[in-house]
């Protein structure tokens, strides 16, 4: 008899429960945004689930709706491979350019995010966040980068 080695699956959060985050943030209807979400899968195909499963409770408890046609990925990345590069921040930098960050299932944005450090360089926080989220999480996650529409409010 042989056994099929089991895969963990992505936690699957009760009905109702709430994944995404408190409000809007900087997401403006109309205006599109970054989100990118840090999953912790060796496995591309499961990184990518369940980044997805993180988007679409963003778009659940955020606030807003999002336009399904605009909503696309626009990178992958291994954190081994953004950890080569990255140095601490000494100003806005790649950060500049997300609205929000999901990692370890806690979601942040610009305006609700840990401080930076005392020797933060003069970099704002929220590029100190980044920096912690690519470097905190285990070389073999996935960074995953999301450009989200939401839609305009109704008249």
């Amino acid at each position: 008899m042989t056994t099929t080695p089991q895969t963990p699956e992505a936690p699957r959060t009760p009905a109702g429960e709430k994944r995404g985050p408190d409000g809007p943030g900087p997401l403006l209807p109309g205006r599109r945004s970054t989100v990118m979400v840090v999953v912790e899968r060796p496995d591309p195909e499961q990184a990518l689930q369940e980044s997805m499963d993180w988007v679409q409770a963003f778009e659940r408890d955020c606030g807003l709706v999002l336009d399904p046609q605009a909503t696309e990925l626009y990178g992958v990345a291994k954190a081994s491979d953004l950890k080569e590069n990255l140095r601490p921040p000494r100003d806005g930098s790649v950060a500049e350019y997300l609205d929000f960050i999901c990692v370890d299932g806690a979601w942040l944005h610009p305006g609700d995010c840990p401080v930076a450090p005392p020797d933060s360089n003069g970099a704002p926080a929220w590029a100190w966040a980044y920096y912690q989220a690519v470097m905190g999480a285990p070389d073999q996650a996935f960074c995953t980068i999301w450009d989200v529409m939401p839609l305009p409010v109704a008249a």
